[in-house]
């Protein structure tokens, strides 16, 4: 079993910042005891593909990169431990359960749809299987997370998060804003309850003044890693960012496409800022 969770901290010599990025759905080592029914290049479609990759620049400003390994069809660390649909178990779920609009897709805490409508299994997972996923991926994920989070907010009394999503260059009928072409870059702060209204200003000022099409909170406004981290009162600031898949891959093909050096140079120029705002706010 590869190890579910990689974190990469600057180099000796480089100043440290309180500033942390995660890649929770860029993992590629898909487990041995998954055994999908579905053919992998529609399985494939649920990654984000590339997206530890155009961040991983980052340690070099002085953050520090946590990115899973794991892909989250498998199970999504971004959902809570209760985010469970008790349909798609052969037996009996004894832990508490909380639903969402996630579940009702397919895209809970261990999917089961691809893009809403591709089942993923030809049968029905056990609550041990889903158990020993929490133990095993979801729980080190969050702890090593939660380790390195703590850690700069200790030693510096403020910390800043950016949680590093790709999405579809289309909704679909079963997503929230429907077929239609989205933004190229949204912003989530969940209607800005997980960081200072400037963090999220920041960024956004930083790609529209490039030309890009940014959105805020719509259609992703954050899900469990900004909700769970971000804490504004505790200064303890978290902002999810989502890339359209257009601006720098084949989504059919899952390849890069001719405008990723092009955007990955656009996300390290941001990146810049962003760990530029954090020096300015964070005494480093």
């Amino acid at each position: 079993m590869a190890e579910p969770v990689v974190v990469i901290r600057p180099a000796a010599g480089t100043s440290p910042l309180p500033l942390v990025f995660d890649s929770p759905h860029s993992g590629l080592e898909y487990p041995a005891d998954m055994k999908p029914s579905l053919d992998m290049d529609i399985l494939r479609r649920s990654e984000d593909a590339f997206v530890d990759a155009l961040f991983g620049h980052v340690p070099v400003l002085g953050a520090v990169l946590v990115k899973a390994t794991f892909p989250r069809c498998y199970i999504d660390p971004n959902r809570t431990t209760e985010d469970i649909e008790t349909a798609a178990l052969a037996d009996t779920w004894s832990g508490p359960v909380q639903t969402s609009v996630k579940t009702a897709r397919g895209t809970g805490l261990v999917w089961t749809k691809i893009g809403g409508v591709h089942p993923i299994y030809d049968r029905k997972l056990y609550a041990a299987e889903v158990q020993t996923r929490i133990d095993q991926y979801w729980r080190p994920y969050h702890e090593t997370l939660d380790a390195e989070m703590d850690a700069l907010h200790a030693a510096f009394g403020a910390l800043w998060h950016i949680n590093c999503h790709s999405m579809p260059a289309r909704g679909d009928e079963t997503t929230e804003d429907g077929p239609v072409d989205r933004a190229d870059f949204v912003l989530g702060d969940r209607d800005g309850t997980t960081c200072e209204p400037a963090f999220t200003e920041t960024v956004r000022d930083f790609l529209a003044g490039r030309g890009y099409d940014v959105a805020v909170n719509w259609p992703m406004k954050g899900v469990e890693l900004v909700r769970k981290h971000g804490r504004p009162a505790e200064n303890r600031h978290s902002l999810q960012i989502e890339v359209n898949r257009r601006l720098y891959m084949d989504e059919a093909a899952i390849t890069k496409n001719d405008r990723y050096p092009e955007t990955a140079q656009t996300i390290a120029d941001m990146n810049a800022a962003i760990a530029d705002f954090v020096r300015a706010h964070g005494n480093a």
